[in-house]
């Protein structure tokens, strides 16, 4: 097998692909990436992954009005996953700040983007819904693609804050708290790594207005630790990014 090389080719995601065949033709989307963005004609070499965590070498074959057909080679080994699973639970943001954090959460190596329904999420209902849903999806891919990951992160539908502290009850668990509520907050989480390897992890973030008293109250008496990082307070849209970091430096995942 393959060594991954990110600078070796294009990569093209195949969704449902494990193997099977010599050739297969991409979705639309993708065919429009490879046709008109970046301008491939038959005979480039390419990469394909079906976003569970497999990657081929292939090779344009045929490019048509119906789609673009690949002819698949040897396996690439891919860009290793994170060591622990983190499910990173985001109220939902005002206008596309959330399709911001699924790009960047997909980079920093998250299994699954959560969107919550919160007191504060001042989001239309028709914001969170199918549409929504479909194009946090193709952020997720486009990141995916760009960064050399084979696995989509799962992209869950919005759900309200109960049921989000309802699930996983064996993952490490924290809530981003603000810099205020440091008497409660801890603001290292080696100790968690342990459970995290074994069960994975599960952070929420609060939405642009922060978090009501009472869901604070309702995390910390699911189980959440409340965590906060360092003395500055971050926007709603940037908290994810740095927390991410952290917990992957902090748990050598």
């Amino acid at each position: 097998m393959d060594t991954y090389n990110p600078r070796v080719a294009a990569r093209f995601y195949l969704p449902g692909f494990e193997g099977e065949g010599r050739q297969a033709t991409l979705p639309p989307e993708e065919t429009h990436h490879l046709v008109h963005v970046m301008r491939l004609a038959p005979g480039a070499d390419v990469r394909v992954f079906n976003g569970r965590g497999r990657e081929w070498r292939a090779t344009v074959a045929a490019v048509s009005r119906t789609g673009a057909t690949v002819e698949i080679g040897r396996p690439v080994e891919p860009t290793p996953e994170c060591a622990v699973s983190i499910v990173l639970a985001q109220a939902v943001l005002k206008g596309d700040h959330l399709d911001a954090v699924i790009r960047d959460a997909t980079m920093l190596g998250a299994a699954a983007v959560w969107p919550l329904l919160t007191a504060h999420t001042l989001v239309p209902a028709r914001a969170a819904g199918d549409r929504a849903l479909a194009r946090w999806h193709r952020v997720a891919v486009a990141s995916a693609k760009q960064c050399g990951r084979a696995v989509i992160p799962e992209i869950r539908p919005p759900s309200p804050l109960e049921a989000v502290l309802s699930a996983e009850p064996d993952a490490a668990r924290l809530v981003l708290v603000e810099p205020a509520a440091a008497d409660a907050a801890v603001s290292r989480v080696e100790s968690l790594g342990a459970q995290a390897r074994r069960h994975g992890a599960i952070v929420l973030v609060g939405p642009e207005g922060g978090w009501q008293p009472q869901e604070t109250a309702a995390a910390i008496g699911a189980g959440f630790v409340p965590w906060r990082l360092g003395s500055a307070t971050l926007r709603a849209d940037a908290v994810a990014i740095p927390a991410l970091a952290v917990l992957r430096y902090a748990w050598d995942a």
